[in-house]
């Protein structure tokens, strides 16, 4: 239970990591623009929206081959695609990779949440979910939290590539 608890915080952490400074990185990309808000916006809704219409699919998959595989596969798609991220040259590079994005976060909560319940008794389940939600705001928090700080020091770009190597070590975790 602790390894999902962990897993599910550096999950957390790992998806607001990059909030705090994605609204900034847009503005580098497209420089002086009325419409930065906007494209944040998209960029912000692409992962959203992608989560939301991959999630009962990757389900159905979770279900078919497992969602111990389902989850590793989901961590390693998520540290690949964040390193590009780091290069992009366009807001709708950055765009499209926070959509594909989506995807691999759509399959990650969920199968967590598979793997939990496939592995407690009936009668603790509440007090499990309980705890992985707190895991989850743990996560929330301190990702935005450090994401901010990694910005602060290293630079924009360089979140990306923290992002890469906390979901690769949680993918060998998992594994």
């Amino acid at each position: 239970l602790l390894w999902m608890f962990m897993t599910t915080y550096l999950v957390m952490t790992t998806l607001f990591f990059v909030q705090p400074v994605l609204t900034i990185y847009i503005g580098v990309l497209e420089g002086q623009s009325e419409h930065i808000a906007m494209l944040a916006g998209i960029t912000f809704a692409a992962s959203g929206i992608s989560a939301i219409v991959s999630a009962p699919r990757l389900g159905r998959l979770s279900d078919q081959i497992g969602a111990h595989k389902v989850l590793c596969a989901a961590l390693c798609c998520g540290a690949v695609l964040s390193i590009p991220q780091a290069f992009v040259q366009s807001v709708w590079q950055l765009i499209a990779l926070r959509f594909l994005m989506g995807i691999s976060t759509g399959a990650m909560l969920p199968s967590i949440n598979t793997l939990l319940r496939q592995h407690i008794p009936a009668d603790i389940a509440g007090r499990v979910f309980s705890l992985n939600q707190s895991a989850q705001f743990l996560g929330t928090f301190s990702g935005a939290l450090l994401g901010g700080q990694v910005a602060a020091h290293a630079g924009v770009r360089v979140v990306f590539a923290v992002v890469a190597v906390i979901l690769s070590g949680n993918a060998v975790c998992v594994y």
